[in-house]
């Protein structure tokens, strides 16, 4: 999954054609040994400060690209920890630089829709 598509995701919400590259981004961090329990100790995160609220949350949300910055030097031979980390964080950056501040609370959701939707993939594909 390439930057402008992470991005349109965010900015737009789902689109067909960014489903697959979606699946595709989750095939290749399962295979390049990502774990379930490391994508869903960020999940865990993710949906308590979605189910907070954004606007109360923001800092928290600000503060998962450190927490992903931690865990990829934590375990540097993970090559997919590695690459989830760097998409993810592509997908962080968009929702604060999309626009004007009104619209952060919809990127957001857009943001958590695109990590849902690979972590989904993640799963489908095998990922232990």
């Amino acid at each position: 999954m390439e930057k402008e598509q992470i991005v349109s995701w965010v900015q737009q919400g789902p689109q067909p054609a960014l489903l697959d590259a979606a699946q595709e981004l989750g095939k290749e961090i399962k295979n390049k040994g990502l774990t379930t329990s490391q994508i869903r100790q960020v999940f865990t995160r993710l949906k308590s400060i979605e189910a907070k609220g954004y606007v109360k949350q923001k800092t928290d949300f600000m503060m998962l690209k450190p927490y992903l910055a931690y865990a990829a030097g934590r375990q540097d031979r993970v090559i997919g920890l590695k690459i989830f980390k760097e998409k993810i964080t592509m997908g962080i950056d968009a929702v604060f630089e999309g626009g004007s501040s009104e619209e952060e609370p919809t990127r957001f959701v857009n943001f958590c829709k695109l990590f849902e939707a690979v972590l989904a993939y993640h799963r489908a594909f095998g990922g232990k």
